[in-house]
């Protein structure tokens, strides 16, 4: 491998990562560099990333999905058990359903079809399907429709399925927003943000490596998100800036950038129909959700339908503030949608491939 590729390939990612923020792709950081990388290594094969990069890059991912997870939402999960349960059962249908479907009717190997339905990170997802010898390449530009096709029609859908509900609605049990600060040891020494940042990152890099020596599939993300997770949870010594999950973001671009292949690019005919379906499974997924949610007296209308959206917890936040939702509830139940699609559906996936084999 030489350095030369390596180089050069950052260099194509960062630039294809500048251009994606300045004409506004949402997670430009992703998406920009693995379009600016898959084009380049889909022409001219002179794109390379070393293995080892993946590791670094899960372990990152994990340690932002476990600084997501703060001592209130453990508090709040007890209330949202109910919705949280039936989300998961249907999403964990809806992914397997349509996995078989694209292996069956669309000829698509059963683990890049199950993985490619699984409403988790663009980049998480990805990474988890290079660890598991699926068509990465694949799994990104699904998981990448999905979540614009999302961003671009959630907000009309929302308003159209509650163009008839009372804004007075019951939005079930109230959940509890205080806050408890109580500091630990670790706490009163690692007590500047320039602190935190340098011990989460070396948390989730030594996590990472754990993982990646482990050999369990995508080890380095779980490992990294259960063990920033618990010290999120019980102490205030974890935090990173933005800047590094975006340079984990282009990593991770790269690395499904440089698999991309002209077999790749000739096949991008063939997502049309899987997307299609795709997402209107997911629109039914989600009619289905909130109407057992607001019959049952769970969530208001609203609120389930922001929470049971296959997009970014962070981008179904903005939106469903603008348009008067329970941010505190969809967050819940969105960001155990991040950790079951990250940590729980890859083995689901797992086990659904061997009984199938």
């Amino acid at each position: 491998m030489e350095l030369i590729h390596i180089l050069a390939t950052l260099f194509i990612a960062v630039a294809g990562f500048l251009v994606a923020r300045r004409i506004g792709i949402p997670v430009p950081a992703m998406i920009g560099s693995m379009l600016a990388v898959g084009i380049v290594s889909a022409f001219t094969g002179f794109t390379e990333m070393p293995a080892p990069i993946k590791a670094i890059s899960q372990g990152i991912s994990g340690a932002f999905i476990g600084l997501s997870i703060s001592r209130r939402d453990v508090r709040n999960v007890p209330y949202m058990i109910k919705p949280l349960i039936l989300l998961i059962t249907l999403l964990t249908v809806n992914t397997i359903s349509l996995g078989i479907v694209f292996h069956v009717v669309f000829g698509w190997d059963l683990m890049t079809g199950l993985l490619s339905c699984v409403a988790g990170g663009i980049a998480d997802v990805s990474l988890i399907a290079m660890d598991l010898d699926a068509d990465a390449s694949t799994v990104a530009i699904m998981q990448t429709l999905r979540l614009a096709t999302v961003l671009a029609f959630l907000p009309s859908w929302v308003q159209f399925m509650t163009r008839n509900i009372d804004e007075e609605e019951d939005s079930g049990p109230s959940l509890d927003m205080s806050h408890v600060d109580n500091p630990t040891v670790l706490d009163r020494f690692i007590n500047t943000q320039r602190r935190k940042t340098a011990f989460t990152l070396i948390i989730a890099l030594t996590c990472g490596a754990v993982g990646y020596a482990s050999g369990i599939p995508a080890g380095s993300l779980v490992c990294s998100l259960i063990v920033v997770a618990a010290l999120n949870i019980f102490t205030d010594a974890c935090a990173m800036p933005m800047t590094i999950k975006r340079i984990a973001q282009v990593l991770a671009g790269s690395l499904v950038g440089s698999s991309v292949t002209p077999e790749t690019i000739s096949h991008l005919n063939t997502i049309v129909g899987p997307v299609i379906i795709m997402m209107a499974m997911y629109m039914i997924v989600n009619f289905t959700f909130s109407k057992i949610a607001t019959k049952t007296g769970m969530l208001d209308m609203k609120s389930a339908l922001f929470a049971s959206s296959p997009g970014g917890a962070s981008d179904m936040a903005l939106i469903a503030g603008d348009l008067g939702a329970d941010l505190a509830k969809i967050a819940v139940l969105q960001i155990c949608r991040v950790i079951y699609a990250s940590a729980l559906m890859p083995q689901v996936a797992i086990l659904v491939v061997r009984l199938m084999a």
